[in-house]
């Protein structure tokens, strides 16, 4: 299994870090999918994107629908 470079996890939180290595695996999950992988609800999951992103780590490529989760750090 892949796992997020020690550059980006230092300043993330271990709930972010969980949902950034299933983004690495499969950068195409929705929020639902990663929700039943994590076992929280979906706006658990929106609060931990939106802090990645905010922090610059992800970005949404493509529709919301259609798109992927890429990596930026």
């Amino acid at each position: 299994m892949r796992t997020a470079p020690d550059k980006v996890t230092d300043k993330v939180t271990d709930a972010e870090k969980a949902l950034l290595e299933l983004l690495i695996e499969n950068p195409a999950l929705t929020y639902a999918a990663l929700a039943g992988k994590l076992g929280i609800s979906r706006k658990s999951v929106s609060s931990r994107i939106k802090s990645l992103k905010e922090k610059g780590i992800i970005r949404r490529i493509g529709s919301d629908t259609k798109g992927s989760w890429e990596i930026i750090q």
